[in-house]
């Protein structure tokens, strides 16, 4: 069979006696090396230019494929299976091409603002009995009834936020074992009024302080 484009070569080299039926055989004329050598000049500018239909595989540095679509899937590149598809809504950007996109900081920090939703603002949990699960939420808001305990659970190191303290009853309170507070914040939030209390965790303890009557 003629050998018509790099793909069927033979990589034992006696088995290569013709290019494209070019002669190139033991003892051929010497006007066959002349034409061979042209012939495969013009096999490897087919392949460099991909009309030959052959392809470079993947362990040779290549994609194995002929077209985009191929190549993405040799590569594990697939769009929607492998990679994410480029969504305007996630980025808006600025266009710099049919296939190239550049995001843009400015519209990508406007567009977080303008679609910020509560969850990200932050959420507030009312607690009245002055126990405060850390799992919830940051920041709570806390009117109790009667005398109590400032009490935290399910620490996180890290986590910090605020409660919004209305001791409208002026309710004696008092402080567990892993609530870090001075007497002094202790006895100040025990008085009626309103009270704004900051904390931070260190995993262990819940570390507060309280601001004076605000209301």
């Amino acid at each position: 069979m003629a050998k018509t484009k790099i793909s069927e070569y033979d990589s034992t080299a006696s088995n290569n006696t013709d290019i494209d039926s070019i002669n190139i055989a033991e003892g051929c004329p010497p006007s066959g090396i002349n034409n061979a050598i042209r012939e495969v000049m013009a096999h490897l500018k087919d392949f460099q230019s991909g009309t030959s239909g052959d392809t470079l595989p993947v362990a040779s540095g290549g994609t194995g494929a002929t077209t985009q679509s191929g190549a993405r899937t040799a590569l594990g590149l697939v769009i929607g299976t492998d990679v994410q598809a480029y969504d305007a809504t996630i980025l808006k950007s600025a266009n710099i091409g049919s296939t190239v996109q550049a995001y843009d900081v400015d519209t990508l920090k406007a567009d977080v603002a303008d679609t910020l939703t509560a969850p990200f603002r932050g959420t507030v949990t009312v607690d009245n009995d002055l126990n405060f699960n850390m799992a919830t939420t940051n920041n709570f808001q806390c009117t109790p009834s009667a005398n109590g305990t400032l009490t935290f659970t399910n620490f996180t190191s890290g986590q910090s936020g605020y409660i919004l303290l209305i001791n409208s009853g002026g309710r004696v309170i008092s402080a567990s074992a892993t609530t870090k507070i001075t007497a002094d914040d202790l006895t100040k939030i025990s008085t009626a009024g309103t009270y704004l209390i900051s904390y931070f965790s260190n995993g262990t303890n819940a570390y507060c302080t309280a601001s004076a009557n605000i209301a």
